[in-house]
């Protein structure tokens, strides 16, 4: 069958698409139609003016291009308190990290989720990855395997604040034995530590009931007169010296400098809640470096709040008033045995030696640790700190590093009564 279309119809609709076409004559176009499809022929069109050939244009969306996906593996567990940063997390990725010292939380067991942002043919995707923070740390026994008690006192050795963990701030300790305190001896005892997390560890503790029991470091070395302690520990990248406080009362510096000794640490104060100032700290530093001693300072904390520790290394830098010490700054921190009843885990104890750091580095002050051996080696993190040893020893075992050893008490002159003796190496 055939069928006559008006040329003006195929006009309207290629102008329809964009082209425009120029007046002419009518022609006729011939349609031919089956009984199931059509087959269309265009007869060339003759006008008037020069022939044109319009160009044929398509309609339609444009395709979006998607961004190829990204490739990325993470390590997915993580220690409480593990120092990771983003770029520490995701350990292979065909992207850019946005931002790769974003710092992982670890704060807290369980899983936890955090949003990358990953650049890639300069688009951005963003993945939430979901990782899980594990405590396998046990707890531990604060200050080693032996407690002495007097005798006719009580020892419940399960009640005692020895025992501390990195993250549970009330771990417990079973105790398998029996300690007669009404008889003097020494007895053994096995103690079971155990935290919220499931970990444990079993430690065989010596109790000693004797007449007379000090909470007291006692030395072992005796008492020196200094210029004995001089002999003995003075020469090569060793040189001797004291730490003070009220305790020595009015101190005669030029005395003491003239028996030899070539530094002194002065204690700034004392805080437990509230700051107390040393009765003799200003005089004591002033007099120290006039007489040609270097100095260093040391503050006594019993506090248990990180942010109470940062306010007071605030109020130690005002109290110095700008004077410039040759020696470092100590943190001195040894209330161990109300540590359980502070509700405090090591990261807390380790955080507020931190933030005392980072207040007096800022201010232009070196800052040391002091600690007994004993705690050193069971409570606070030492790696890359500046140490102060106490240990009242002939010759120290403590296999850690350290710059100032406080070896025992002796007397000098310019002093009355006994002082801490100290040996300082180079560092």
């Amino acid at each position: 069958m055939k069928r006559i279309i008006p040329l003006a119809a195929c006009a309207a609709f290629l102008c329809g698409c964009g082209s425009e076409i120029g007046r002419s004559e009518p022609v006729n176009v011939t349609v031919d139609k089956s009984s199931s499809e059509a087959q269309t022929t265009t007869t060339a069109v003759s006008t008037t003016a020069a022939s044109t050939s319009a160009p044929v244009t398509t309609t339609g969306k444009k395709t979006e291009k998607k961004a190829p996906e990204v490739k990325l593996e993470y390590t997915k567990e993580f220690e409480v308190f593990e120092d990771v940063r983003l770029s520490d997390m995701v350990t292979k990725t065909d992207a850019e990290l946005a931002e790769p010292d974003t710092r992982i939380d670890t704060e807290t067991t369980g899983e936890h989720k955090v949003k990358v942002r990953l650049i890639t043919g300069g688009k951005e995707t963003v993945k939430e990855l979901t990782y899980t923070v594990k405590d396998t740390t046990p707890p531990v026994l604060l200050g080693g395997d032996y407690f002495s008690t007097q005798v006719g006192s009580s020892c419940d050795i399960s009640t005692l604040g020895f025992v501390a963990d990195n993250y549970d701030t009330e771990p417990t300790i079973t105790v398998d034995g029996y300690v007669d305190t009404d008889t003097i001896g020494v007895y053994s005892v096995t103690a079971t530590l155990s935290d919220s997390s499931g970990n444990t560890s079993v430690r065989e503790v010596t109790v000693e009931v004797a007449d007379f029991a000090s909470s007291y470091l006692v030395p072992d070395n005796g008492e020196m007169a200094f210029s004995d302690y001089l002999d003995k520990y003075q020469g090569g990248s060793a040189d001797v010296g004291i730490d003070v406080s009220a305790w020595q009362g009015n101190i005669d510096f030029e005395a003491v400098a003239s028996e030899g000794c070539n530094f002194v640490m002065v204690r700034a104060g004392y805080s437990s809640g509230n700051v107390t100032a040393d009765d003799y700290f200003l005089q004591n530093v002033d007099n120290a470096q006039a007489a040609g001693l270097d100095c260093g300072v040391y503050f006594y904390s019993a506090d248990s709040d990180p942010e109470l520790v940062r306010q007071h290394a605030r109020w130690l830098i005002d109290a110095l008033g700008g004077r410039q010490l040759s020696m470092p700054i100590a943190f001195d921190w040894e209330d161990f045995a109300n540590f359980r009843s502070y509700k405090m885990n090591l990261h807390t104890l380790d955080r507020m030696y931190k933030v005392f750091k980072e207040e007096l580095e800022a201010a232009g002050y070196r800052v040391m640790l002091y600690a007994s051996k004993n705690f050193l080696s069971s409570a606070w993190e030492t790696e890359g700190e500046d140490i102060w040893l106490a240990h009242y020893v002939e010759q120290t075992d403590y296999e850690g590093s350290y710059s100032l050893w406080q070896t025992g008490v002796g007397r000098i002159n310019g002093i009355d009564g006994q002082v801490d003796l100290d040996v300082r190496y180079a560092r």
